[in-house]
């Protein structure tokens, strides 16, 4: 979800079975996690720009600011740990998901699943038609996940970042009408 390092290990059928793990709100309280998780994802994260790295590898402080001025973040814990976390607006667009990190020795194991999953349902809570999100164009495993979770393109590709190029992808959220 503007994602950041895609990694969604796909199982047989194409079908995600995982269901073990949830992503749920993260709040103030969070937010030393997060941002410890951050920079030891996004510092390593090579195939972006250096200065998009350190951008995204944010303090405790920066955090508490987005949250305050209406940015979610949400996260997955395993033991208590805080393995992965991404960041959503509400846009007029839809719901837009952003920042997603995985620490590298819980890849592969349902945590990207689980948020793309609440990802849907919070889209879905706050009435929004779609949730989109800017993908590094060319991104084998982040493609990869788009096609899983039923994502597809919209428009061309677009300069996000000084030679970083990201492609943008919705899906359509079902929204039960009043």
């Amino acid at each position: 979800m503007g994602m950041g390092v895609c990694v969604v290990k796909e199982s047989g059928n194409g079908n995600y079975t995982g269901g073990k793990h949830r992503a749920v709100k993260l709040g103030k309280e969070d937010a030393k996690d997060i941002s410890r998780l951050y920079k030891e994802v996004w510092l390593k994260a090579y195939e972006y720009p250096k200065e998009w790295r350190e951008k995204r590898a944010m303090s405790e402080d920066e955090i508490k600011k987005e949250m305050d001025s209406g940015y979610f973040f949400f996260g997955v814990r395993i033991d208590g740990k805080l393995v992965g976390v991404y960041k959503a607006s509400i846009t007029e667009r839809g719901c837009f998901g952003e920042q997603q990190a995985v620490l590298p020795e819980y890849r592969d194991q349902g945590v990207a699943s689980a948020m793309y999953e609440q990802f849907y349902e919070f889209a879905k809570e706050n009435k929004c038609r779609v949730n989109y999100v800017n993908i590094l164009a060319g991104n084998e495993p982040c493609e990869r996940a788009m096609k899983k979770f039923n994502f597809y393109k919209t428009g061309k590709p677009w300069e996000q970042s000084k030679g970083m190029w990201v492609q943008t992808y919705e899906r359509k959220v079902d929204i039960e009408e009043e």
